[in-house]
């Protein structure tokens, strides 16, 4: 990879983080999702690049974007794993919310009858 490929890969990936942020500080999970195919893609590309030894002789400027690119793919990486996370508690939350809830009524012997998936509304005799 030519020194003026590395650079539009470099361009592409930084435009892709700054969108990637605007969708994270909005919670925009979708959005975060279609971005990680061009994400993926050119931070693969500039990995071989850099492991090809395309970085030796650069400027610099591009070594320390590419420095400057790793440390916000790290901060992205920390912020999406949170909010991972916070997902993955909610649901768990809203798991427990659903199983703690008794829908049921008594019999006339006082025991506990109870309903499984309960829907809409009963009439009572009052």
């Amino acid at each position: 990879m030519d020194n003026l490929n590395i650079e539009a890969c470099l361009d592409t990936i930084e435009q892709t983080f700054e969108q990637e942020a605007e969708h994270i500080v909005r919670g925009e999970l979708n959005e975060i999702g279609a971005l990680a195919k061009t994400k993926v893609e050119h931070l693969g590309a500039l990995s071989n690049a850099i492991e090809r030894g395309a970085l030796r002789g650069q400027s610099e400027t591009v070594i320390d974007r590419v420095r400057r690119l790793q440390m916000t793919a790290l901060e992205h990486d920390r912020h999406l794993q949170a909010m991972r996370h916070g997902l993955s508690r909610m649901l768990q939350r809203i798991d427990r919310l659903q199983n703690d809830a008794n829908v049921g009524s008594y019999n006339q012997y006082g025991a506990r009858v109870q309903f499984s998936n309960a829907r809409g509304s009963f009439e009572s005799k009052a």
